[in-house]
């Protein structure tokens, strides 16, 4: 026998193998009198041969990173691993458990965090919710109205989703996707999985505007949640939102320095959302004018209360001059 007959001889071996525990996984994964070739996909990884670049996206997201990131898990540690809490960063497919039911706690894989399924997949397991159906595609997708719905969302983001329900009427006040999961041009009804928020710098900045007056002797600082359709900022707990004025006199010397909480710490089981700014609604915050000169102000973003003003997003900073 040849080396060269051997080796093709152990290809087909090793291809007929794979086939074989390929069929196997199938079977084993296919529900019970399921209709045709259907297959109950129970990984992310079942999506990346033809959804590669949605994948990507995904992988590079926060909500790849839901249940591993180090906070995350410091935080589990901390409140005594309530199992409400984990639940929602590693969920079952919340259309099987209901969108009007509490997220439920995967039973494994848990450090994929929030996954494909976690959204994707439909009540009887083995097709997808998409925004367009493809009969003759793997994976079965059909269209379901439930994706654009901020219900989907809302499941485990359930204050964003009570605020948003609170949000004014008008058409500027759109639906968690159209900020968060923009539409991509090259995909036909594809949007962005990257799901950017609380942690992306632009989205922070685009959501509120700052506007500076002079009201006698006050420098009035008003900060306008003006595009987030929730209270801003969006996420409960451990956000901070700080409004800084540094005062100089002309001769370059200190006449105040002060910080003012707009949003600050909130307990583990309640909320305030007096301490956020509503959709369409403005914060205004009062200095004194204490001399002639100038004023610097930083509104300064903190994802958790540990990080020094160093490490806070500057939102918005600007000086104005005091006359």
């Amino acid at each position: 026998m040849t080396s060269t007959f051997r080796a093709v001889l152990a290809a087909l071996v090793l291809l007929v193998l794979g086939g074989l525990i390929g069929v196997a996984r199938w079977q084993a994964r296919r529900p019970e009198g399921s209709p045709g070739p259907a297959v109950a996909w129970d990984s992310p990884e079942d999506c990346r041969p033809c959804h590669a670049a949605v994948y990507g996206e995904w992988e590079a997201s926060r909500h790849r990173r839901a249940w591993s990131d180090p906070n995350v898990q410091a935080s589990f540690q901390h409140f005594g691993f309530d199992r409400k809490c984990e639940s929602c960063h590693a969920p079952e497919p919340v259309l099987v458990t209901g969108l009007e039911a509490p997220a439920e706690l995967r039973g494994g894989d848990r450090d994929g965090g929030v996954t494909c399924l976690s959204c994707h997949l439909l009540p009887d397991g083995h097709g997808v919710a998409a925004s367009r159906t493809v009969a003759d595609a793997p994976c079965r997708p059909i269209q379901s109205p439930a994706l654009g719905q901020a219900g989907l969302c809302g499941v485990c983001h359930t204050a964003i989703y009570q605020d948003w329900q609170e949000r004014p009427a008008g058409p500027e006040w759109r639906s968690c996707r159209d900020c968060h999961m923009p539409a991509v041009s090259t995909r036909p009804s594809g949007r962005s999985h990257l799901c950017l928020g609380g942690h992306d710098a632009e989205t922070v900045r685009s959501a509120v505007r700052v506007r500076v007056r002079r009201e006698a002797d006050e420098m009035v600082v008003a900060v306008t949640n003006r595009a987030a359709g929730h209270n801003f900022p969006g996420e409960r707990h451990h956000r901070l939102l700080i409004l800084e004025v540094l005062q100089r006199n002309a001769a370059g010397e200190i006449t105040l320095l002060r910080q003012e909480s707009i949003k600050g710490i909130t307990p583990f089981r309640g909320e305030s959302s007096a301490e956020k700014i509503r959709a369409g609604h403005s914060i205004e915050l009062r200095f004194p004018v204490l001399q002639a000169g100038t004023a610097r102000l930083r509104l300064l973003y903190k994802l958790f209360p540990w990080r020094s003003d160093n490490e806070a997003l500057v939102v918005h900073e600007e000086e104005v001059k005091l006359e």
